[in-house]
C-alpha cells in the first residue's frame, strides 16, 4: 500500500493530535498542551501538519522573531519539529522543514536548537544549517542543545 502524506497548516482540532505525538517522541521534554494550544493562536500561519490520512504523523513550528525596536523581522525560527517513528526516514521531516523554511522565505536567518544526539541535527546540516554554538542547559540542567542558523544568501 503507498502511503501518501499531506501537509497543510494545522487546524484547532489538531492541536490534541500534535500534543499526543509530542508526548509519545520527548515524553517528560515534549512541550506541554497549553503551549501547543497558544502556538496555534499565535502563529497559525507558521503551525503545519503532516498527515497519513486522518492521523497526523508530524508537525513543524516556525514564528518570525521580531527585534527590539518595531516590527521589523529579519530573522525566524524553528520552534519545533515532530515525525512519528513510524513514517520517520520518508522524507516527512524534510517536507515539513522545507515548508517552514518556505513560509520564513523573507527572513535573513533562520534559527534552531536540537538535541546533540537527535539524528535530525543530519536534517538540518543537510539542509544548510550550520552549528553556531552548544549550550549545556539551554532548557534547564542537563539540557544540552545546539543551536543552528540558516543563513539565507
Amino acid at each position: 500500500m503507498v502511503q501518501i502524506i499531506t501537509i497543510d497548516v494545522a487546524k484547532k482540532e489538531d492541536v490534541q493530535a500534535v500534543y499526543q505525538l509530542e508526548q509519545r517522541l520527548f515524553g517528560d521534554y515534549c512541550y506541554p498542551d497549553f503551549f501547543i494550544r497558544q502556538a496555534y493562536d499565535c502563529w497559525p500561519a507558521g503551525f503545519f501538519v503532516a498527515r497519513d490520512h486522518d492521523n497526523i504523523v508530524g508537525y513543524v513550528l516556525c514564528a518570525p522573531q521580531f527585534n527590539n525596536t518595531s516590527l521589523v523581522v529579519s530573522e525566524g525560527w524553528i520552534l519545533a519539529l515532530a515525525v512519528d517513528t513510524s513514517v520517520q526516514g520518508s522524507g516527512v521531516g524534510k517536507q515539513l522543514m522545507k515548508v517552514a523554511m518556505n513560509q520564513l522565505a523573507g527572513c535573513e536567518k533562520l534559527w534552531l536548537t536540537v538535541h546533540p544526539d537527535n539524528h535530525a541535527k543530519k536534517l538540518y546540516q543537510q539542509l544548510g544549517f550550520m552549528e553556531v554554538e552548544q549550550e549545556s542547559d539551554y532548557f534547564g540542567q542537563e539540557q544540552p542543545r545546539v543551536k543552528m542558523v540558516y543563513v539565507v544568501v
